[in-house]
């Protein structure tokens, strides 16, 4: 089923029934189309891609119909994905440089565009569990099958706390949590594990690609009782950092506890509103 809207371009005060971006009118006027007395335009099929609207002040933005031109034009990314978005978003803005669809949005709305991006995220890390222990090898996941395990059920979302609960689950397996970090001050952040046996936490670009034990930002490798370890990373207010947990569980015990600090926020597990993952992928 096609989704789209109509624009018009105007300079007047926002009309009823629609919302006003820059220049842009967006959506169906209260009153009819006639009464605004502007040209409206039909946006591209929003099923299919992500779309930006931008004015064309002086009406020379070319359409399908021969002769007509409008001072509506629109970009649509070739998926609905946030990388297409983002490429399409850093093409219209030239100049720019955006780490997340939301940052994309807030120059975009700032600069008199209108999009439909929304963000895809809600609250969480996705938890994977597996049978069988990765024994450090962080490419053991990526073909490893979820499985019940104890108390851990295959698949799961850890929105407060991130976790392996100390009851001795069993023996034998691994856990993968995948998602962002979305701090809530600019500062530098330290991550810790506390596990038994090994853990490792990976925050920023190497999280999603090309993450290794020795690029983790937590290293907590190794067959070991609890143990704790830590690692630092300067990170930015209101940015989506990706984060990549991984944990394994030998034999004996079994713990993974996940927690922060910062020079203004004391140690602590709790994670509420700072985790998100993607629902479309389960992860990034």
């Amino acid at each position: 089923m096609s989704t789209s809207r109509p624009f018009a371009y105007n300079t007047g005060s926002t009309i009823s029934g629609t919302i006003q971006i820059g220049n842009l009118a967006i959506g169906i006027p209260s009153s009819g189309f006639p009464s605004t007395g502007l040209q409206w335009w039909n946006g591209p099929d929003e099923d299919l891609g992500y779309v930006i609207a931008q004015s064309v002040p002086e009406g020379n933005q070319p359409t399908p119909f021969t002769g007509i031109t409008a001072s509506v034009g629109f970009f649509r990314s070739t998926i609905l994905s946030e990388s297409s978005f983002i490429e399409i978003a850093q093409r219209v803005s030239t100049n720019q440089t955006f780490a997340t669809g939301d940052a994309a949005t807030t120059w975009l709305n700032a600069n008199g565009y209108w999009t439909s991006w929304v963000t895809p995220y809600v609250a969480g890390l996705y938890k994977t569990t597996y049978s069988g222990y990765f024994s450090d090898n962080v490419n053991f996941f990526a073909t490893a099958t979820p499985a019940s395990v104890g108390g851990n059920p295959a698949t799961s979302v850890q929105t407060t706390s991130i976790f392996e609960p100390a009851t001795d689950d069993g023996s034998n397996f691994s856990c993968q949590w995948l998602g962002y970090f979305k701090p809530t001050t600019s500062e530098t952040y330290t991550f810790f594990t506390s596990s038994d046996d090994a853990s490792y936490v990976w925050v920023g670009s190497n999280a999603q690609t090309g993450f290794t034990t020795g690029n983790s930002t937590v290293n907590n490798g190794g067959l070991h009782g609890t143990l704790e370890k830590f690692g630092s990373i300067a990170l930015t207010a209101g940015t989506y950092y990706p984060i990549r947990i991984q944990f394994g569980e030998l034999s004996g015990g079994d713990v993974m506890t996940f927690s922060y600090s910062t020079p203004t926020i004391t140690k602590t597990t709790n994670v509420t509103g700072l985790v998100f993952y993607n629902t479309t992928t389960n992860g990034f």
